[in-house]
């Protein structure tokens, strides 16, 4: 894996203030005159007097805690009793001269509505949620497991058929928690050292993985896919980290492979939905700052996926625009460690060591 030059901080955009809106105050006025008209409506109603013989009836049967009710309260249970059907009927009666009993005897005989209810104030959008807030509210309804405790960051590295052999017993005694291991490159290469590499991490008490090189141009995603899964040998196992898709630049020309940037996303796409259905595990994205910019267009398609970002010689990575952060951080390809004669790339997992089992549980 050879990223390009590391991208360098960027000053982040200001953010919008939230305003006022400027309808607020007419829409208050508003509210009030009609609350006036029909509290006018409302009395000349009562007044009727049909009305007044309906209440002399009816107010015995109303229990005290509405009688000492605030005024406001009031004209609503006044409300409620002159119900829709009810004061259809008085209305009714007083226009075409009906007898007044008739209306009291219909009325009592009806049924009381309950008051409709005030109109609810307009909620403010929520802001977006991070990814961290959208994990913790699906844990609390029982759709996830409980996180591990958060640790201290735990150092690991990759390895490909460059690296030779290796003692790995020296490299967990070089306190190295985690490997990825290169399994496969495009439609055609296989790592001769992939099975050796990966299962004697496995053996010296590593957490392993295996990732993919891929080459778009080759053959459409499933089938890449489909080749790297019959390769890896994964297994559920509590030791095994997800499948990585390891998306970097064509390194015969610096271009995204001859595709425009929705095709790279279709292309993708079909590469880890194959991964999900045979593995039930969303692939790790490996990518770096500018070909997420330059070949995926900063899309945010992918964020719930685990990152695993490439990022040399800075104190702190920039998280390309479509990720809320890092997990893994790939951050040299000059590390010295036991048991790997020359360099080798080293990373490290954000989260600490509970939480990197409980990924690859």
């Amino acid at each position: 894996m050879k990223p390009e030059t590391p991208d360098h901080s960027k000053s982040p955009e200001s953010n919008d203030h939230a305003s006022t809106p400027k309808h607020e105050a007419n829409e208050r006025g508003w509210h009030a005159k009609a609350e006036g008209a029909d509290n006018a409506l409302l009395q000349r109603v009562l007044d009727a007097p049909a009305v007044r013989r309906l209440r002399e009836r009816v107010a015995p049967h109303v229990p005290e805690s509405v009688k000492n009710a605030s005024r406001q309260r009031s004209m609503q249970v006044g409300a409620g009793i002159a119900a829709v059907g009810i004061v259809g009927l008085i209305i009714g009666g007083v226009a075409g001269g009906d007898d007044g009993r008739d209306v009291e005897e219909a009325a009592v005989a009806a049924p009381m509505a309950q008051a409709a209810p005030q109109p609810a104030e307009q909620k403010k959008a929520d802001p977006p949620q991070t990814r961290a807030e959208t994990k913790s509210e699906a844990q609390q309804s029982g759709e996830v497991k409980q996180d591990a405790p958060l640790g201290p960051p735990v150092e690991g590295i990759d390895v490909s058929n460059h690296n030779g052999n290796i003692d790995w017993k020296k490299v967990a005694a070089d306190n190295k928690k985690f490997t990825f291991v290169l399994a496969s490159d495009g439609t055609d290469f296989t790592n001769p050292k992939y099975s050796e590499q990966y299962h004697g991490a496995k053996d010296a008490g590593l957490i392993a993985g295996a990732y993919h090189f891929a080459r778009p141009d080759d053959s459409d995603g499933a089938t890449q896919a489909n080749r790297f899964l019959d390769i890896i040998d994964y297994k559920n196992d509590g030791k095994t980290l997800p499948p990585v898709l390891d998306l970097e630049v064509d390194p015969n020309g610096g271009s995204c492979y001859g595709k425009s940037v929705d095709q790279m996303h279709q292309w993708t796409k079909s590469f880890n939905d194959t991964v999900k259905q045979r593995t039930g595990k969303d692939p790790i994205v490996y990518a770096n700052p500018s070909f997420w910019k330059q070949c995926m267009g900063s899309t945010d398609t992918f964020k719930d996926h685990d990152l695993w970002l490439a990022a040399y010689e800075v104190d702190s990575p920039t998280v390309p625009k479509g990720f809320q952060d890092w997990d893994f951080w790939q951050y040299t390809d000059k590390g010295k460690v036991a048991g790997i004669s020359g360099n080798t790339d080293i990373n490290q997992y954000k989260e600490g060591f509970e939480r990197l089992k409980q990924l690859a549980s």
